[in-house]
């Protein structure tokens, strides 16, 4: 009777388990910026621009802060702001109708740099495309905290056009960490 051989299979299965275990452990060594935070604040007040009252501004402070006793980091702030607008005129009058733009910008506060500006002009449909600007490519800096107030201004032509533009805006802010979300403090403000 010929024996069957015997595999020895503890080398093969020790190379499986620490494959495993390394697998396993590579998310643990940290430095991945994989977690993120996000806040959106939806479309809530209508703002009206007059020939006579042409400029409107807001403004959002963005805080991205980690919890004291963790070693997280954050990084990459973000913010983006969505306006969706109509015109329409306003006077009865016979009088040829002389369409308005609107200039919508992004500025951050402190440095006073513009982030980004859409400029439109009106025609005889009343509306145009919605609006995106955003603060990107963002900062790439890892820090202990953020805390950036951006200014965001509605400014319309002022006479001799003629109507009413009504828009809305929201706003959407997100920011990246090296820990998990309850180690970092995340807020959106309208000051």
């Amino acid at each position: 009777m010929n024996p069957t051989p015997r595999i020895d299979l503890r080398p093969l299965l020790r190379r499986c388990l620490l494959l495993t275990g390394l697998v396993l452990m590579t998310p643990a060594c940290g430095g991945d910026f994989d977690t993120f935070l996000e806040r959106q604040r939806p479309p809530t007040e209508l703002i009206e621009l007059s020939a006579s009252e042409p400029v409107v501004t807001r403004r959002l402070r963005v805080v991205a802060a980690v919890k004291p006793g963790t070693r997280t980091k954050v990084s990459w702030p973000y913010l983006s702001v969505k306006v969706s607008r109509t015109w329409a005129n306003s006077e009865a009058s016979g009088a040829e109708d002389i369409y308005p733009w609107l200039r919508v910008r992004l500025v951050n506060e402190s440095e006073g740099d513009l982030r980004a500006e859409d400029v439109v002009a009106f025609g005889e449909q009343g509306w145009v495309r919605d609006a995106g600007l955003a603060n990107s490519p963002g900062r790439e800096d890892k820090a202990d905290q953020f805390d950036v107030t951006y200014r965001v201004e509605f400014e319309r032509q002022g006479p001799p056009s003629n109507g009413l533009i009504k828009l809305t805006w929201e706003s959407y802010a997100s920011v990246s960490s090296s820990g998990d979300r309850d180690e970092v403090e995340f807020t959106v403000t309208e000051l």
